[in-house]
């Protein structure tokens, strides 16, 4: 099972935590972005609650935070989320849409469910992959749906050509 409950809800930028909304602004004045309530498609915030584990996956995980929220951002350009935990550590994350790859992620063994990105994220000098964790409702199901076809209208999948010995046409 997931070591958190998470609950996901769709929102505007103006009704996420007052930290994650910051940190959003300030990143959208730093880049030169314009405004956040304008120029964002979709916006959701996921709030990630721990779960009593065992002693032996605390003990293996280590110390993490008991609650954990998430502003994730989808833009005609970027896919943004931003971190916060209950000690007021803020992390804020971007991806091209140009970049990056995307798949919705459900785990049948853990319960646990988001999305998946793979690509240049970030900082990151070479291609990674990421996971953003969210909750069942409904929010979360059409975020990930808006953000994988955002990501396929500005990167479309490659189609694959197998070679002419796999193929029947001879």
């Amino acid at each position: 099972m997931s070591t958190y409950h998470r609950t996901t809800r769709e929102c505007r930028v103006s009704e996420l935590r007052p930290v994650l909304s910051q940190a959003i602004r300030d990143y959208f004045q730093a880049q030169q972005l314009g405004d956040p309530e304008i120029e964002v498609l979709m916006c959701c915030e996921t709030t990630s609650t721990k779960q009593a584990a065992g002693r032996l996956i605390s003990w293996l995980e280590g110390e993490s935070a008991a609650t954990v929220y998430i502003g994730m951002l989808l833009t005609p350009q970027q896919l943004i989320w931003v971190r916060a935990t209950d000690d007021s550590s803020v992390v804020l994350t971007s991806a091209d849409l140009k970049d990056i790859r995307v798949r919705a992620y459900t785990s049948v063994l853990t319960r646990d469910a988001g999305l998946e990105v793979f690509g240049v994220i970030g900082d990151s000098r070479g291609r990674v992959r990421g996971y953003v964790g969210m909750g069942p409702e409904a929010a979360a199901q059409k975020f990930c749906e808006a953000v994988i076809r955002a990501v396929e209208a500005v990167n479309p999948p490659v189609k694959r050509k197998l070679p002419k010995w796999l193929t029947f046409d001879r």
